[in-house]
């Protein structure tokens, strides 16, 4: 009797290796796309202490700026696709969420150890 997909994918390195990418791909894109509005912000709060008042300029003052926010966004909804992928191949394939089965998973690696 041939095994099924999933018994394949959970008896192999490859369903752990697709969660893993799937989680560590959109760290980088979206610390990337979130440093410039989190500098303005940061710059924005700064100059409002520092002067006991709200700025005259505002958060989203030039398109570029809202243009930013616009790509911000859809990073941010690319990065929660790509969790939300993970999570469902490891509900899947293992049955408990993504870390759980990583940190289960690594367990059974073959290790060596040089000596």
């Amino acid at each position: 009797m041939k095994p099924s997909v999933r018994q394949v994918l959970a008896d192999s390195h490859i369903a752990a290796i697709a969660i893993l990418l799937l989680l560590l791909w959109p760290i980088e894109p979206v610390l990337r796309t979130l440093w410039l509005p989190l500098d303005n912000l940061g710059s924005f709060l700064a100059t409002a202490v520092a002067i006991r008042g709200v700025p005259s300029s505002s958060l989203l003052a030039s398109p570029y700026d809202r243009l930013t926010f616009g790509a911000a966004s859809i990073v941010i909804f690319e990065a929660v696709s790509s969790v939300t992928a993970a999570w469902l191949l490891s509900s899947w394939v293992y049955g408990e969420g993504p870390l759980r089965s990583l940190s289960k998973y690594r367990g059974r690696l073959p290790w060596r150890h040089y000596a």
